[in-house]
């Protein structure tokens, strides 16, 4: 069993830092480096490393919801998202709103062309919406529950 020494007063045993902490670092230039950014100020008792691994647990915990948040926050971007920007519409998400609000817009847009330019572009953006609103693009309607009777008498006979 090896002594951790901080700021040369305060000791820990390589046994208590794996009992509180799970781990014991590589030197005791480490263990004062995480007393520090975690912002815990050590006094030598092992109340200062359950507060460690508080510290340590509550910013792994906040850098861990952030991915989730962040990934969850990739899956929601719609595949017609890009295009309803480009007329000034924010995507909901939803299939049936989004598309009523881009057919909605650009019946607008259009009727306000006036040359063959804008028609055009008009008509390039209709024809994008042919593809991103494509029905393999569509949610999926939830299915109804099948009964475990109901099961049984289509599958089990």
């Amino acid at each position: 069993m090896s002594n951790f020494t901080v700021n040369g007063v305060y000791q820990y045993t390589s046994a208590n830092l794996y009992s509180y902490l799970g781990r014991v670092p590589a030197n005791k230039t480490a263990l004062k480096e995480a007393f520090d950014d975690f912002g815990v100020v050590p006094t030598g008792s092992t109340s200062d490393l359950t507060k460690l691994k508080q510290a340590m647990y509550e910013e792994y915990s906040t850098q861990v919801k952030e991915q989730i948040n962040n990934q969850n926050a990739e899956k929601q971007v719609v595949p017609w998202a890009g295009l309803l920007a480009q007329i000034g519409i924010q995507a909901t998400g939803d299939y049936d709103k989004d598309y009523a609000a881009f057919n909605d817009a650009i019946k607008l847009l259009s009727q306000s062309a006036i040359d063959g330019q804008a028609m055009a572009y008009f008509a390039g953006l209709r024809s994008e919406a042919s593809k991103v609103f494509a029905s393999a693009n569509m949610p999926a309607k939830d299915q109804e529950t099948l009964s475990f009777y109901a099961f049984q008498s289509q599958h089990l006979q």
